[in-house]
């Protein structure tokens, strides 16, 4: 079972390819040398796919809708490991219909309409930053492969601060990839806390080359 982390973007911007990824990769470094680990990361974001052949992204490529990429994260010039984000459209069945005014779903009739995620974020946001989530139409997902190496599952944490860094977005996991008293925390909250609980679950030692 992988681990996802979603960010829910507060503006319509969407961001370049390669600014999430370098944002990550900085975000990364800053996070080895802090712990004095010794070891230089390189991020490439590429394209999945079955063949043998890796396909990178272009550095003028815009995230949209529907977008499904692979960030491949290389330490001291070797592939350690690789996260998944995406970005996906709200769409119509994400929204709150009559069946599910009924039980067992029991949602508020005056959620009718809205995006499913009303129920998760009202009363943990502030009204008006709720609202603003909730005119948006798509947002990100990010996962990582269940008991993956360390540099991954530290990696996705960070290319989900960098969307929401982007996207003035909130992130929020609803599978236990942290407690979810982190649940609509800014990019800056987010990052006081995750670098650290990761070098403190691995160990500093799991990040110094791709042997793991």
């Amino acid at each position: 079972m992988s681990t996802t982390i979603n960010v829910y973007p507060t503006n319509g911007f969407m961001p370049l390819v390669e600014r999430t990824r370098a944002r990550t990769q900085e975000l990364f470094q800053s996070l080895l040398d802090r712990y004095r680990v010794g070891a230089t990361i390189e991020v490439k974001a590429f394209y999945p796919s079955d063949n043998a052949e890796i396909r990178y992204v272009d550095k003028d490529v815009v995230w949209e809708p529907r977008m499904h990429l692979g960030f491949a994260y290389w330490i001291n010039g070797r592939w350690d490991s690789s996260s998944w984000p995406s970005c996906l459209p709200v769409e119509d069945e994400d929204r709150i219909c009559e069946e599910d005014l009924v039980y067992p779903f029991e949602s508020k009739p005056e959620h009718l309409g809205l995006w499913q995620i009303v129920e998760e974020f009202e009363g943990l946001l502030p009204p008006d930053r709720l609202a603003k989530v909730l005119e948006q139409d798509h947002y990100w997902f990010e996962y990582r492969n269940f008991g993956g190496p360390a540099v991954a599952s530290t990696g996705y944490g960070l290319v989900a601060a960098a969307l929401a860094e982007a996207s003035e977005g909130i992130i929020a996991s609803f599978d236990s990839a942290f407690d979810c008293e982190h649940n609509g925390e800014t990019a800056e909250e987010f990052l006081a806390w995750w670098g650290e609980r990761q070098m403190a679950f691995y160990g500093p030692g799991r990040f110094k080359n791709a042997d793991r």
